[in-house]
């Protein structure tokens, strides 16, 4: 579940990034461009690692799953991906 919700989000950081309105065949492509770029396979495997690794879900009360949500998305939604970039 992680994993899509990052993807989402970075794909529609990639789609609204300009103040414009953009079509349908554009959106595609960035879905497209995402959906094969290296950033996903890295990001899913990061993702991987953390959900083996992580020993508690919360800790000292913070939900760490949360937390590593978030810190993927801060890190990666002004990265390239891909050839089309709205």
């Amino acid at each position: 579940m992680a994993g899509y919700i990052v993807d989402l989000t970075l794909i529609l950081c990639s789609v609204f990034r300009f103040p414009r309105n953009a079509s349908p065949s554009e959106v595609q492509s960035v879905i497209d461009d995402f959906t094969g770029s290296s950033l996903k396979m890295d990001i899913h495997a990061e993702i991987r690692r953390f959900v083996q690794t992580v020993r508690q879900l919360e800790y000292q009360g913070n939900d760490v799953v949360m937390t590593k949500i978030c810190d993927l998305i801060l890190m990666n939604c002004n990265e390239p991906f891909g050839k089309a970039h709205i």
